[in-house]
């Protein structure tokens, strides 16, 4: 059976799990900083989603079928993640920085079938490897060995994935704090990096403290790093500390930062909610269990 996102709200192991993952996704970053920005923000991480399920989803007896741009602006507007404009501006971006190309044979002026290319593929291999390695984590299942001994796997696990967060309210938004961050540009991946750094303590005791360390933290070396304005940077953390949620032991920027409880437990949320959908996928497509469509 799955594991329901309520039981991963409740389980302590789980903080450490997403907290690897958070590492982990900054590791794939910092060595493609321009594949990584595809899940920089909330929106794009849906839209990369949306445009890699259907690239699988391709029949070559079905001409309509798999990733051209208007099958994906549709999908996007129709789940109301991103506006017909900014659907097409994303799929012109990920085709000019060769993260999909034409399918050989099918240069038709009208169509375009679209398919990913290594770099991306790899990518979202790695981001389902974590994630299933997380919930292994939790009841010492065997997903990711089941993963890596089946080669096909990737391409029937994630459209079912994307599916599913296409659709749940709990992946897209769980308080202003948690929103602030996912819905700005890098706001994610910033977020990730307060995450990777909280200390709980010895054996979970901060979970109860109202501010969690997240250790030191430059707002330009951040700026630098995600290659972003200092200003945004600013300005969002600005915003986040209005709310109550970030602060600093000593002068704004220059000293060790804590999170709020609060954010740390939207945050937990919408990992739990996240980490389910991916186990109620994996048992659909693995065990045969029941399938929800979007």
């Amino acid at each position: 059976m799955p594991i329901a996102a309520a039981a991963l709200e409740t389980h302590p192991r789980f903080f450490f799990a997403f907290r690897q993952g958070a590492r982990l996704l900054l590791e794939i970053y910092d060595a493609d900083p321009l594949l990584a920005g595809l899940f920089s923000s909330q929106q794009r991480w849906l839209m990369s989603h949306a445009a890699f399920a259907l690239a699988c989803s391709r029949d070559p007896e079905d001409p309509s079928s798999g990733l051209y741009a208007a099958r994906f602006i549709s999908l996007v507007v129709e789940k109301q993640v991103a506006s017909k404009n900014t659907a097409a501006d994303f799929i012109q971006e990920i085709l000019a920085n060769g993260f999909v190309r034409v399918v050989a044979g099918h240069e038709d002026r009208r169509r375009k079938p679209l398919q990913a290319t290594e770099l991306p593929d790899r990518a979202m291999s790695q981001w389902l490897e974590l994630h299933l390695a997380g919930l292994d984590g939790i009841d010492g299942g065997t997903r990711v060995e089941t993963y890596r001994s089946d080669p096909g796997l990737q391409y029937r696990l994630q459209p079912k994935i994307a599916e599913r967060i296409l659709v749940e309210r709990s992946v897209r938004t769980q308080g202003p704090a948690f929103d602030l961050f996912t819905w700005a540009n890098f706001g994610g991946l910033i977020l990730d990096l307060l995450i990777a750094e909280v200390n709980p303590g010895i054996e979970g005791a901060g979970f109860a403290n109202d501010r969690l360390p997240a250790g030191r933290l430059s707002l330009t070396e951040t700026a630098r790093r995600f290659t972003i304005s200092r200003t945004h940077v600013v300005r969002l953390f600005g915003k986040a500390a209005e709310l109550g949620d970030i602060g600093w032991s000593g002068r704004r920027g220059e000293s060790d930062i804590w999170i709020s409880r609060r954010l740390l437990q939207q945050y937990w949320r919408y990992q739990a909610a996240k980490h389910a959908l991916v186990d109620e996928a994996f048992e659909a497509v693995v065990n045969g269990g029941s399938a929800r469509t979007a």
